[in-house]
């Protein structure tokens, strides 16, 4: 297969999904790091609509944080237009992290 997921990622289990993608969790072939994969349902035709993406400009911007997740790769197939973003694994979801906290999350 053509999917450049699978050429660098072992799938382990589906995580979640939303309207505009599924997240997998995987882990990296090369060097055994658990990932986080969210996959976009959408197809994007070019690497420019890719790259205006508001979500892969904003983690660009903003990073690196400790309060936002690291996007580790950003992974297009062209003659298909499937888009995926590889981010770190974290081991709770968004609301366990926040039900945890005491205290306020720094800037």
């Amino acid at each position: 297969t053509n999917n450049p997921i699978m050429h660098k990622y072992r799938l382990i289990s589906k995580k979640g999904e939303g309207t505009f993608s599924e997240v997998l969790q995987a882990q990296s072939i090369k060097n055994n790091r658990q990932v986080a994969i969210k996959c976009m349902k959408a197809n994007f035709f070019n690497i420019e609509k890719v790259n205006n993406l508001r979500e892969i400009q904003a983690l660009k911007r903003l990073s690196p944080h400790p309060n936002i997740i690291t996007l580790l790769e950003v992974l297009y197939d062209e003659p298909t237009g499937r888009l995926a973003l590889v981010f770190e694994l974290m081991e709770m979801n968004m609301y366990e992290a926040i039900k945890g906290k005491r205290t306020p999350l720094p800037e």
